[in-house]
């Protein structure tokens, strides 16, 4: 939302990567890859006009405490199409190639009157080639469209929204899918929903999301950004900021079975704090091995009402909706001087419009974005900064900086400071908006309980003491069976027993809440109804919800219930 920064030419002592804005961005595998935008990198700053894609290996043990070698950065030739814009478009990929997708060039003898094809230029990896390839399902690639959101799946899924585009004041909401891993490879529009049970698409503006592996086909979350849904009032009239910051105790929850959205109220911890509103922030998100917990890790951004970035670390925990503000240890954002870790943070330096990716299960790789102290004063495009370095890395375990990239990782743990200020807090403080976004995040969490409870049963059973109980009472020879005060006591715990799993079965019973059936997508189709969303091509086929939520089941005195006819076949999902 803010003017579009005049980037001077850099002239650097060394041939090294100084720093990279407005990229197109994404890792595969074990490397990054980055194109359009502008960067200082070599003897000058190269602008979006300069056709290359640039690939750093990230297993080589990257050193990031500065500046980035020439010889660690691999630059290969790009289309201009893709790279002759600023890049706020974004990267749809899978584990074998890039799709650019949104502020794309027209090809040459495209009228600027036409705003969308059925095009998109991919990069495949392992043969380091371009290609203009049609995607199934219509005409959904905008040239015009900018700065919205997007995340991708592990099964190779896409999705994008909001931006200067879709669901601008209220209209066409909806998200863009896009499957890599079909044959072709194919998109459609999701139109926005009108079940009673949800909100309307939240159409956002330089704001994050981040996709969990909650449900039956996993959650998007987002967070932050501008509401370009409606007209705000925080900015003068004429000034070019015509939305509002959304809160970051908003924050809206995707399930991609049901296609439905909701919002939850996200609170502070002990003292009650969440984040500034801001934007161009970047988050990444840790699920706990169990999949009990699910944090997301939030860095940095922009407040454009208090003309100040932030460089501050916090931690979003998932179910219980908790931020909690972290601690971070040796941020070169904040460091006044290279390699000196005695100096005092500096609070008025922050870092905003970079990128964040998660790497090895427990490092966040910040990418590129600007620098700058309160008033906006920019301090890592107009020179080449080795104090501010173009590549960041935080541990999530420990939230401590790290001077190189591990290319081993460590497996994810959920860190002392979040399980302290969550205290197995398993909901929302103001609870679940509806029955169905519980039962969503519970079929974990069940999962995990019946787990931890099963394994000190197993045990306790037949263990050592019990064998050298029995080898004592046959050596000593005075006993050769059970007492009959044992006998009596033995048959009076096992009626109790009986009787309190009896008594809570019954309660069970009469308390017990059926969870919905699992939606089952219906076939890809033409729709002439997608004309009238502006989109043209494929609509993703809308899942029909009932009218009303499930009800408890009542008491009653007849034990044979009737089963109802259905058509859907339910399967077990893996525990």
């Amino acid at each position: 939302m803010r003017a579009k920064d005049e980037v001077p030419i850099v002239l650097c002592s060394q041939t090294s990567l100084g720093s990279l804005i407005f990229n197109l961005m994404a890792i595969i595998n074990d490397t990054l890859y980055f194109t359009s935008g502008s960067y200082v990198f070599n003897t000058d700053i190269r602008f979006a006009s300069d056709p290359k894609i640039h690939k750093i290996n990230l297993a080589s043990n990257l050193n990031v405490n500065g500046l980035i070698p020439r010889s660690q950065v691999e630059t290969e030739d790009a289309p201009d199409q893709v790279t002759s814009q600023n890049g706020i478009g974004t990267f749809f990929y899978n584990n074998e190639a890039l799709w650019a997708y949104a502020a794309i060039q027209r090809d040459s003898g495209v009228s600027d009157q036409v705003n969308q094809t059925n095009m998109m230029w991919k990069y495949e990896t392992s043969s380091d080639s371009w290609s203009e390839e049609e995607i199934a399902g219509g005409e959904l690639q905008w040239f015009n469209q900018t700065n919205g959101f997007s995340a991708t799946t592990p099964d190779g899924r896409s999705f994008y929204g909001g931006g200067q585009g879709s669901g601008l004041y209220g209209r066409d909401g909806g998200l863009v899918l896009f499957e890599a891993n079909t044959t072709p490879p194919r998109w459609s529009f999701i139109p926005e929903s009108d079940s009673a049970f949800g909100v309307a698409t939240p159409s956002t503006l330089n704001g994050a999301i981040v996709y969990l592996p909650v449900g039956e086909q996993g959650i998007l979350v987002l967070m932050g950004g501008y509401d370009t849904t409606k007209r705000g009032n925080l900015f003068k009239e004429g000034s070019g900021l015509d939305f509002d910051p959304r809160p970051l105790s908003d924050i809206y929850i995707y399930d991609i079975a049901a296609n439905i959205w909701n919002v939850i109220t996200a609170t502070g911890d002990s003292s009650n704090s969440v984040p500034t509103a801001r934007t161009e922030f970047c988050i990444v998100a840790n699920s706990s091995p169990d999949g009990s917990y699910h944090n997301i890790v939030f860095y940095g951004g922009w407040s454009q009402l208090l003309g100040k970035t932030f460089a501050d670390v916090w931690v979003l925990s998932l179910p219980a909706f908790q931020w909690i503000k972290v601690d971070d240890e040796n941020n070169p954002d904040t460091r006044i001087t290279r390699n000196d870790l005695n100096n005092i943070a500096n609070p008025n330096v922050g870092r905003t419009r970079h990128k964040c990716n998660l790497y090895k299960d427990n490092q966040m790789i910040v990418t590129g974005g600007i620098v700058s102290q309160v008033g906006d004063l920019k301090l890592n495009i107009d020179a080449c900064n080795s104090s501010h370095p173009p590549i960041l890395v935080l541990d999530t375990n420990t939230f401590v900086w790290k001077a190189s990239v591990d290319p081993e990782g460590e497996e994810y743990r959920v860190p002392g400071v979040v399980r302290n200020s969550v205290r197995n807090q398993r909901e929302p403080s103001d609870g679940w908006p509806n029955t169905r976004l519980e039962n969503l995040f519970s079929s974990a969490i069940s999962t995990t309980a019946s787990s931890s409870t099963s394994a000190p049963t197993s045990n306790t059973t037949g263990g050592p003491d019990d064998s050298t109980t029995g080898n004592s009472a046959a050596a000593g020879g005075s006993n050769s069976g059970i007492s009959t005060g044992a006998i009596v006591g033995i048959a009076v715990g096992c009626v109790l027993g009986v009787a309190l799993l009896l008594v809570g079965g019954f309660f069970f019973w009469r308390h017990k809440t059926p969870r919905a059936r699992p939606l089952i997508p219906a076939p890809y189709e033409e729709s002439s109804d997608a004309s009238g969303h502006g989109y043209g091509g494929l609509l993703w086929p809308k899942p029909e919800l009932s009218a009303e939520e499930s009800r408890a089941e009542l008491p009653n005195n007849n034990d044979l219930r009737a089963e109802l006819p259905t058509t859907l076949n339910n399967h077990e999902l893996p525990a």
